[in-house]
């Protein structure tokens, strides 16, 4: 989703000059220099002394966020460029959901899909009414595998289902919201809703941003423009 990039500005520019960075849907002047001119503390200028690379950092970086942003010089004439943050979010949901009817016995077998990603998530945890799943805990027979990629699918599997494992049970990557899933383990007769098999996919509605950091560096003192992705 996020490219660094790097602005490489004509050569004989006097150290003493000023870079600031502009947000353009509103033209609010973010920093001048080392100076932070917002009352949003997630946004952070960064210049090290003799060094041409001037820095606007944005931390927990949000939907509203993206945009237009302008690194601009203080030289006749004046020197800018313009980048374009693109903002993705990540989405989780557990296909077997909104609920899961199983017989006391079998297997709980709960399947968490994150699409949407730039990068695989940090982890996924994986929760029963609100409580961290404890995979090395007395009750045994847990087990989750987590495959990364493109799409990352984490699978949660509960042997030997009891009562006491019924409940909501949550999928939480890292940079998205929870899927959630509601399990009934049963003993006895199916209820309406499991002979008609109604189930549904959960999908948030808003998720928290993929991306947790956004870097805008600029250079100011060089002799040519050039962009770097990394």
């Amino acid at each position: 989703m996020m490219s660094d990039l790097v602005v490489e500005s004509l050569s004989g520019v006097k150290r003493e000059t000023q870079v600031s960075w502009v947000r353009q849907r509103d033209l609010h002047i973010l920093t001048v220099g080392k100076y932070t001119y917002t009352s949003d503390q997630r946004f952070t200028s960064i210049h090290l002394d003799n060094s041409e690379v001037w820095t606007l950092e944005i931390k927990y970086v949000q939907k509203k966020d993206a945009g237009v942003y302008e690194c601009q010089v203080s030289t006749e004439p004046k020197m800018s460029l313009s980048i374009q943050l693109n903002v993705v979010v990540s989405r989780a949901h557990i296909p077997e959901g909104p609920n899961l009817y199983i017989q006391s016995g079998s297997t709980i077998n709960l399947t968490c899909i994150i699409t949407e990603s730039t990068s695989p998530p940090v982890f996924v945890f994986w929760y029963h009414d609100d409580r961290m799943i404890n995979y090395d805990s007395s009750r045994g027979g847990i087990k989750v595998t987590t495959e990364n990629g493109p799409t990352t699918v984490s699978r949660l599997r509960i042997q030997n289902a009891r009562p006491t494992d019924s409940g909501n049970y949550s999928c939480q990557p890292s940079y998205a919201d929870p899927a959630n899933i509601t399990v009934h383990v049963l003993n006895g007769e199916k209820p309406a809703a499991m002979q008609h098999g109604r189930s549904s996919i959960v999908v948030p509605a808003a998720s928290p941003l993929h991306i947790m950091l956004a870097v805008f560096i600029c250079y100011a003192f060089r002799t040519t423009t050039s962009f770097v992705r990394r």
